[in-house]
Order: C-alpha cells, then structure tokens, then sequence
C-alpha cells in the first residue's frame, strides 16, 4: 500500500470513527428532554395570576421568572422539534482548532447540540462558524468573540457528506474521497465546490486529457440520481460568507459571472437574517423571487434545508397577477398572448414610472383602485402624453412611429377592457348577445400587471396584505434572482412592498440578460431608475460551475459586452467541440447514437439540448425520440425533472439552471448573428454547462464562434 493511499484510509477511518462516536452520543437525551414542561407551564399560569396582582415594585422579579422559563421551554422546544440535530445527517464540516495547547474539534450542521462531550454548532449563529467560512487548513486566525479574543490555528478542515447516517464523501485539502458501493475511490485533484442555488447537477473533476480529445461525450464518472444539490452550506468560500453575514440588512446588491454562486449567497442571507433576528425576519414576511417556475421549485426544496419554512418562493408574474386580480377584480382575467413586442417594450420601460408618477403627481383623482385604471387607461393611450414623456426622460427610445404603432394597440385592447367595464348592448346592433360576446374578448397584457400596481401604490397607497383588514403589504426581506431580467418598474413595486429599512437582496448579471422587451443591461442606470444612486455593488469573480474551457468559450461569445476580465475559474476540463454539420438530418443521427452511448456509460447524468427558439427544439426531440433516445423530454414550461436524462428546449427556458452536459443546437449565422443580444443568449446556453459542451452547427457557423 502506498503513503498516499494510507493518507487516504487514514483521513476516511478518521471521519468515520468521528460519525460514529457522535451518533452514539446523539442517542443521549439533551438535559433540556428532561424539563418538565407540564410543570412549567402551570408554574407560568401561576405567575401570571401573581403579576396581575402584584405591586408595582414586585413585578419585574415576577417577569423575569416569567421569561426564564418560557427560555426553558423555547429550549426544549428547539431541542426535540424541528430545529434538532438530525442523526441521519448531523454535520457537513469538521474543524480541529488549536488555541494554546488546547485541541477541540468543532462540528458544523443546521442544529447546535453541545451536551454530552457533544460540540456540532449551527452555521447560521455560532460564531465560531466564521473561522470555518474565513479559513483554510494551516491558517493561523484572530477573532473578535464579543466579550474576548481568540487566537489559534486551523489544524484540519474538511467538510463530508452524510447521507441516511453513512458517511458518503470526504473532502479535504490531502483530496476528495467518495464512497463506491463497500469501498472508497479518491477522486482527481479535488472535488470542485457547488455554487449557486440555480444548480441541477453533482459534478466530478476531469483532467484536461481525460478524455484523451475527439468528439466523445461523457466522463465515465458515476453520479447521482438526483440532480439537487447536496448541502451547500459547507461550500461556501471567504467572500460569499462576507456578503451573507454582513451586518447591513438593508440592500445587498450581489454581481457575478455565471455558476460563481450568487443564488446560493442570497438564499443564504435571506437564512442568516431569519436565524439572527426571527422576530423580524420572519419566514412569511419575507419572499423569493425568481426567474421562472424551474427555478421556483427547486428553491422551494433548498430553504427548508436552509433551516427556512414558510417563505413563499414565487416567480413575479405570478405574484403580481394574483395581487392585480385581488385589488382589481373587475378587471377582465384573460391575457393577451399576441401582444406585440414593441408595446410590451414600452410597457415596462423606465420611462413607465417616471411618467406614471409625474400624471399622478399632477392630476387629481380619488383614492380608490377604479381611478388607478381610469389612470392607466388614459396614460397608455394618450399620444401626446406619451411623446411628452418619452422626449423629456427617454429621448431616442422610441420613435414617433413606434408611438403610433404602440397606441393604435393599446387603444384597442382600452375598449375591449372598456366594454368589459360597461357592458350595455349597442341599441343599433341587432343580435342581443353582441355585448356578451365583446366581453369574453376582453383582455389585458401581463405588462399591465405591474402598471397597474404601481398605480395604485402611487394613487392609493401600499398594497394591501391578504386577509389582514386592509394592512399593508410590508416584507421585512425580499430575494430577487435574475434581476437583470426584471424591468425596473417590475422591481420598484416590489421595493415599495418592503418595510421602512428597505431589505432585498438583488442578484444577477447584465452579461446573462435575455428578455430583450425587458429587464436592464447598465447597473447604474438600473440604480438611477429606482432612485438609489450609490449603491455599491458586490461582484463575486469566481466561476464554480462551468470548466475552464466552457468559460473561455463563453467569454469570446460575449465579445467586448464581457464585464470583468479578472473571472477566476475553479477547474479544468476538456475542450469545447464545434461540430459542423450539412443538415439537421446528420445532425440528429449523430446525437442519437452518441446520448446512447451515454446513457449506457453514465446512466445517471443529465443533458440538455438547447436550440435558438422552440420550434427547432421541437424539431430535434421528435428527431431523437424516433431515433430511440430514451428517457428524453421536450420542455414546454420549465418543467424540468432535475434527474437523469436527456432535457430538449430553447435556449430561455433554462436560464438560471445547469446540466452535466450542454448540446447547443444550431448555432448558425442566422440562428445567431452578430448581436448583442445573441451574444448574451449563447452566452447563458454554454454557461448552463458544468463538465461539457458541445456546439453544432448546421450550414454557415455564427460569425460568434471562434474560428479555428
């Protein structure tokens, strides 16, 4: 047996004799199991009698016994419900600290227990938390504890994966070992971290030569069924703790490059804000917002491990179609789906609120919800209004042109939405069921949704809270994901939603924005638009996701729109292929022998083929489906599985996700022409990719591509 192969066994037994001393400890009752908590209860009854008829000089003795207890029950509570240690997974990372000649080892997880020669700490409050997160093994540190200083040296840190109570991975700066069936494998180097909360996959490091060059898919490497992350929290580095413990709590504005983790940080935050001070931040007072429905069912699965139960995760259409159908209820519920692009551009431009307040501002009107839609009907139809509007604070923006095109259609959608409001028959029509049938085609663009609340915030006040007699909508915390791609009249009705300190997290990145009707692409313009000039914003430069090869591929995509040249990436890896093809035909025969073989080699890892637009994915998953791929899906709606198999769709619909392996379909010249915004869009389809990417080209390549 080698020495590295001793350093490997000695570090494993090490682990697994700790796991298995702790779960023998765990078994022990923590003295808080043995409180009466009967007799407390009838001792507090007791005591409140006393108070109410105590002298002025005797209560606060009678309250401080009052509150010693309940803190007795609160313990106990914390004990033995939710907030326990779990024994089936009790920890994700192990330090050995030196302070003088004392040793201790110190265990983090989700829960504190440090009874019975036990010392697992929570994450989110122990403050010992913060060595671990600031520290590397062999760092010498110096803390502030309050009240003292400490000073010592990092002897070991490690963090393991435990899963159903066997100890699964190890991973530690002498390597990464992964159990495989009865035995252990070191895996190569070192395992990179997972980062982001937008992530899908569990990812194995390959050297650069793995694969030895040609046109192969796939690793060999195993993987997991399931394709949620593992526990994250031990993952994170020096300066995403930095940005999640910060003592601020009002705006956290948090940049990076794709797969550096800004999801994970803020889901982070929003869980170190709610263990720091519950009270206030409350897990229903506060709420996630997210790009699209995927993203919003995968966070929903991340915060309860997070230690956060109850804090909606909802996408914004959601969210402010469901507010707009409760103020306005009068107000037709279909939507258009035709809307054109240029109106819904001007829909939720900027210049939307600077002229929505100036009209409010000047114009008298009640304060109720109809004159927030008279409001809104006269605005957006109103030619000379809009002129004005758009050459005083957005000159250039639109044409008169597009101002006649944009008006011609929202004064027709105005009277069908007027003819929904005052359905009264024409007497010249004959048919009596003409109104009727106006009626049912009465409709409103999802870009009026947001319009719509704003008015009421600026003609009515805060938005009403849901059952509440009429209080306020007040979040004392608000995530929002992918902001580049909300327009900031989207995110300004969300900010006027939140408390008086204005607590959000923002995260996102312009060199990912999509939405060409929407969203922003200049951070200070976005600020200026909100009226938070100043604001600084907090860029994390590391790329964990992807390999070294996908985000230099990535990066000449992007062309002079990249915005950081200082991105540091976490891994290698193989080569990005460019494939040319003559036909879709050929095209399609090669991916279906080549995800066979996959499949056959790597059942347990996921693919994504992303196409330009729909149709062409369309195209390709009939393709394939007839050729025999198995367990292959078109996405339509986001309904991606996060397991094993093969995912087909376009390019939008997996933003803010990741893969094991990428297959961009068709980047041609007419797929992708020399543009900004198809720069970005196949920007975001090759940083979708964590191991691989393949490119395919059918006819002439994108002038995007490198040449040679």
């Amino acid at each position: 047996m080698t020495e590295k192969e001793n350093e490997v066994h000695s570090i494993v037994r090490e682990e697994e004799s700790a796991l298995a001393d702790i779960q023998l400890r765990l078994k022990n009752k923590p003295p808080e199991a043995e409180i009466d908590a009967d007799a407390i209860r009838y001792e507090m009854e007791s005591l409140r009698e006393q108070i109410r008829e105590a002298n002025h000089d005797e209560r606060p003795s009678l309250l401080m016994q009052y509150e010693r207890l309940g803190h007795l029950l609160d313990a106990q509570g914390r004990s033995l419900g939710k907030n326990a240690v779990d024994p089936s997974k009790p920890y994700f990372g192990h330090m050995r600290l030196q302070e003088g000649k004392k040793v201790r080892d110190v265990y983090l997880g989700k829960a504190t227990r440090l009874d019975h020669g036990l010392r697992i700490v929570d994450w989110r409050h122990a403050p010992v938390s913060r060595i671990f997160y600031k520290n590397a093994e062999g760092d010498e540190y110096d803390e502030d504890f309050g009240d003292r200083e400490v000073s010592g040296e990092v002897l070991v840190r490690r963090t393991v994966g435990i899963r159903e109570g066997a100890m699964m991975r190890v991973q530690a700066p002498q390597g990464v070992f992964v159990r495989q069936g009865e035995g252990w494998k070191q895996m190569a180097d070192a395992l990179p971290k997972l980062r982001g909360g937008e992530g899908a996959a569990h990812w194995i490091q390959h050297d650069d030569d793995h694969h030895g060059g040609g046109t192969q898919l796939g690793s060999g490497d195993a993987y997991r069924v399931d394709k949620h992350l593992p526990e994250i929290s031990a993952l994170i580095d020096k300066e995403q703790w930095e940005l999640i413990s910060a003592d601020d709590a009002e705006l956290v504005v948090i940049r990076g490059v794709a797969g550096s983790g800004k999801t994970t940080v803020a889901l982070h935050r929003l869980a170190y804000l709610n263990f720091q001070d519950r009270r206030r931040f409350r897990p229903d007072r506060m709420m996630v917002v997210v790009w699209g429905d995927a993203l919003r069912r995968f966070i929903s699965k991340v915060l309860p491990d997070l230690g956060v139960h109850g804090t909606p995760v909802r996408t914004y259409g959601y969210w402010a179609g469901g507010i707009r159908k409760r103020l306005f209820p009068f107000l037709p519920s279909e939507q258009a789906d035709d809307t054109p692009a240029i109106v819904t551009r001007f829909k939720l431009h900027p210049v939307m609120l600077r002229i929505l307040e100036a009209y409010v501002k000047k114009t008298p009107g009640k304060q109720t919800a109809r004159q927030a839609v008279e409001d809104w009907m006269y605005v957006i139809t109103d030619l000379t209004l809009l002129k004005k509007g758009v050459k005083k604070w957005a000159p250039g923006a639109f044409s008169d042109a597009e101002l006649d095109r944009i008006t011609g259609w929202t004064i027709r959608q105005m009277d069908l939405v007027d003819e929904h409001l005052d359905p009264s028959p024409d007497p010249e029509l004959d048919e009596p069921d003409a109104a009727d049938e106006i009626h049912e085609e009465a409709f409103l663009d999802a870009e009026d949704d947001p319009m719509l609340l704003r008015l009421y915030q600026l003609r009515v006040g805060a938005l009403p809270a849901r059952g509440r007699n009429g209080r306020p909508l007040r979040y004392s915390h608000l995530v929002v994901d992918e902001v580049q791609d909300l327009s900031p009249l989207e995110v300004r009705v969300l900010m006027d939603c939140t408390d008086e300190r204005r607590s959000m997290t923002l995260a996102g990145d312009t060199q990912q924005h999509v939405l060409q009707e929407a969203g922003f692409t200049n951070w200070e313009e976005f600020f200026g638009h909100l009226g938070v000039k100043g604001t600084s914003v907090n860029t994390l430069k590391i790329a964990y996701r992807s390999t070294h090869p996908i985000i230099q591929f990535a990066r000449h995509v992007l062309g002079n729109l990249a915005e950081d040249e200082s991105v540091e990436v976490a891994r290698g890896g193989v080569p990005v292929e460019i494939l040319p093809f003559e036909d879709d035909g050929e095209c399609l025969a090669f991916l279906a022998e080549s995800l066979r073989e996959l499949a056959e080699k790597e059942p347990y890892a996921n693919v994504a083929l992303l196409a330009r637009d729909p149709a062409t994915a369309l195209m390709y998953h009939d393709g394939l489906e007839r050729a025999g791929v198995e367990r292959l899906k078109y996405i339509r709606n986001q309904e991606f599985s996060f397991t094993a198999g093969v995912e087909v769709t376009d390019v939008t619909q997996a933003k803010g996700l990741e893969f094991d392996y990428v297959v961009l379909l068709d980047v041609s010249a007419a797929a992708y022409p020399d543009t900004s915004a198809a720069r970005r869009i196949l920007h975001v389809g090759a940083t979708r990719a964590a191991h691989q990417l393949w490119v395919t080209t059918i006819g002439r390549p994108s002038p995007l591509l490198p040449v040679g």
